[in-house]
């Protein structure tokens, strides 16, 4: 009876230590890597000729927008065509979560004009059955997926969410409570799985002014104040977990 559910034989492989590369055989038994090494072609169920192949763990693709495409493309294409098997969402502070129904429109002409993310493409394929960033995550998780997804809190939607759009378009600091809505919020979206925060942060006019809104205004976490800033930084570092980008 064959000891390996699957073998990799012949394959060049980078395993990721920083180690040169070399030749060798991969046994998988009951969905994990059991061996590394020569391995007995007769100790297979299945056999997988890698001969002038590289094996290598899959990749982690740390800055993609796909937080619309997941839910009509399971493949998070063309990601997982090049090798990446883990994606993060939620860059530079975009994003579908904390949004109210009426901002749903909004939030997708956003995507469509910073990301390129056609507009009817997320008309159809949204569902659109969360309001609240946990919500949102459980969605995710009924989606079919090919790879894995770890999300970043985007602060765009959650400064909209506490503020209001026209108090947090116009970069008006926040109150004591809005600063402790904001971070609590936030805690509640790295209970329910978010690996942190993340914000564009470029000045509103100027040279660097290069990534407006679809209607031309700054972006809410352009005129977000330091401040809050500090205060998301504040609660990661309590928690001793999670990243800012």
């Amino acid at each position: 009876m064959a000891y390996y559910q699957t073998v990799i034989k012949n394959g060049l492989i980078f395993d990721g230590t920083r180690i040169p590369r070399y030749r060798g055989d991969i046994g998988i038994k009951d969905g994990i890597i059991a061996a590394i090494g020569h391995i007995d072609k007769v100790d297979a169920e299945q056999l997988i000729d890698a001969e002038g192949l590289h094996v290598a763990p899959g990749f982690v693709d740390l800055h993609t927008h796909y937080d619309a495409q997941l839910f009509w493309d399971p493949y998070c294409t063309l990601s997982s065509w090049h090798g990446i098997t883990s994606a993060v969402i939620g860059n530079c502070g975009f994003g579908f979560a904390p949004v109210a129904p009426e901002q749903r429109e909004r939030a997708m002409l956003s995507m469509t004009r910073v990301e390129a993310i056609p507009y009817t493409s997320m008309k159809e394929g949204l569902p659109w059955d969360w309001i609240s960033f946990p919500e949102f995550l459980d969605s995710v998780e009924r989606a079919p997926k090919a790879i894995n997804i770890l999300p970043y809190m985007p602060i765009g939607p959650l400064l909209i969410w506490v503020m209001g759009l026209e108090e947090a378009k116009a970069g008006r600091k926040p109150t004591k409570a809005e600063h402790a809505e904001i971070c609590r919020l936030f805690e509640e979206a790295l209970d329910a799985g978010a690996c942190g925060w993340s914000a564009q942060r470029l000045l509103p006019d100027g040279p660097s002014a290069v990534q407006m809104d679809y209607d031309a205004t700054p972006m809410v976490t352009d005129v977000m104040h330091d401040e809050t800033c500090e205060l998301l930084a504040g609660a990661l570092g309590r928690r001793n977990e999670g990243f800012m980008q």
